[in-house]
């Protein structure tokens, strides 16, 4: 009979190197909150949580565009999610956390009769635990740990749980992306640990010879001892006095290689790309474009990176299956990336938008006016259901001049039998 020795497994250790539990590595390896140690990763990391948590959340319609007001989803994503958390903060550590450990947990409790959300309760990685047993049952185990009265573990269905994660390879685990830069951040704290260390060498270093005498450790280090002491403290700058038999010779550090590593923005330039930011964010180089050229590109390129899965997540957890069917949810960037008052008239001039849509492109809210819903066309912005009656009864020209009682049909013959009479 064969016996199966059960697998013998450091938990702390696996949660460590997966960045649930915080943890610092001097090998250059950043996970959880001990990667902001680091001002590049602390920097990225901060744009994009802000990034994130201070635009809106909308719920709108799918055929229509139009914005669908879901009193106890938006209530809860842009106002007031728990009792301890602002919207905006709850959004930002939501964000932080599943960058600095690869998943962010909030615990949706709903109300017992309607099922819907009451209240948005977060729970950091260290005290969340996935049972991925059964991957078509996937339940979240809560153990709050600073929560007075409750101390016993919650378990919770994947429905009623909110997961915000940026990398995955299963759909369930997250991954953060810090994970891929223990090289390029090991680089960097390197190159800053040599310039500490020649700085506070006082920029100087050399070789003492004593000539004509053979000395063991001890008398070696006592010498050096002396010799440095004479450089230091209260008689640094004094003469140094030596005989016949002592020799200094300064060694020349060559700067260049000081400068190489200061101006080295390798590392930097690799948080930037794995955290998806422009690298000028980071001082990495001077872009060439206006602040808002950048800013939108920012929005439309790089933050949809972040804004999908946040989305697609409160699509499955915040809104029915009914509502799914008909309503999606979107990070409103409008009154940054909108369309311009120019734009708006040149497309509601060419009848592609009534001027309510162009307004709702723009960010503002929709004109209780009916006409605003309804589509123009030139001729000094006619409605273009009554262009064409317009032209048929104010035809000008030979058929229909009637400025002088009679139309033109009546003209020349008309007039020369008049003038016979």
């Amino acid at each position: 009979m064969l016996f199966k020795m059960p697998e013998q497994r450091d938990w702390a250790m696996d949660d460590i190197n997966n960045g649930i539990i915080p943890s610092w590595s001097n090998s250059g390896t950043y996970v959880g909150i001990g990667a902001l140690k680091n001002s590049d990763v602390l920097t990225a990391v901060s744009y994009v949580a802000s990034s994130v948590a201070r635009f809106p959340l909308v719920v709108l319609d799918d055929e229509k565009n139009e914005t669908k007001k879901i009193k106890s989803v938006d209530y809860l994503l842009n106002k007031h999610p728990n009792d301890t958390l602002s919207a905006y903060h709850w959004k930002f550590i939501m964000t932080v956390n599943a960058i600095l450990t690869g998943d962010a947990f909030t615990r949706i409790i709903r109300d017992p009769k309607t099922g819907d959300p009451l209240e948005l309760q977060y729970f950091p990685t260290s005290q969340t635990y996935i049972d991925d047993s059964d991957v078509k049952d996937i339940k979240y185990e809560f153990t709050p740990i600073n929560i007075k009265g409750e101390s016993n573990t919650i378990i919770v269905d994947a429905k009623d749980v909110i997961h915000f994660m940026f990398f995955t390879y299963d759909g369930i685990h997250g991954r953060s992306p810090l994970l891929s830069l223990g090289d390029e951040i090991g680089l960097q704290e390197d190159g800053i640990s040599t310039l500490r260390r020649f700085f506070k060498s006082g920029l100087k270093g050399g070789i003492l010879k004593m000539s004509g005498s053979k000395l063991n450790k001890e008398s070696r280090k006592k010498a050096r001892l002396e010799f440095e002491y004479a450089q230091n403290g209260g008689t640094a700058g004094s003469p140094i006095v030596m005989d016949s038999t002592m020799d200094y010779t300064p060694i020349e550090v060559d700067t260049n290689i000081l400068q190489l590593i200061n101006s080295n923005n390798y590392s930097t330039s690799q948080i930037a790309k794995a955290l998806h930011i422009p690298a000028y964010k980071l001082a990495v180089n001077s872009p060439n474009q206006s602040i808002k050229q950048l800013n939108e590109d920012f929005i439309k390129s790089d933050l949809p990176y972040y804004f999908k899965p946040v989305t697609s997540n409160l699509e499955m957890t915040m809104l029915t299956d009914r509502q799914r069917h008909n309503y999606h949810i979107e990070f409103d960037t409008r009154r940054e990336t909108g369309l311009t008052a120019d734009e708006v008239n040149k497309l509601a001039n060419n009848t592609v938008i009534t001027p309510n849509e162009g307004r709702v492109l723009m960010g503002i809210p929709k004109s209780d006016n009916k006409d605003l819903d309804r589509f123009q066309s030139t001729l000094n912005t006619v409605f273009l259901d009554k262009k064409e009656s317009y032209q048929d009864s104010e035809k000008g020209g030979e058929h229909s001049d009637n400025r002088f009682g009679n139309s033109s049909s009546d003209g020349p013959a008309d007039a020369g039998e008049d003038s016979t009479d």
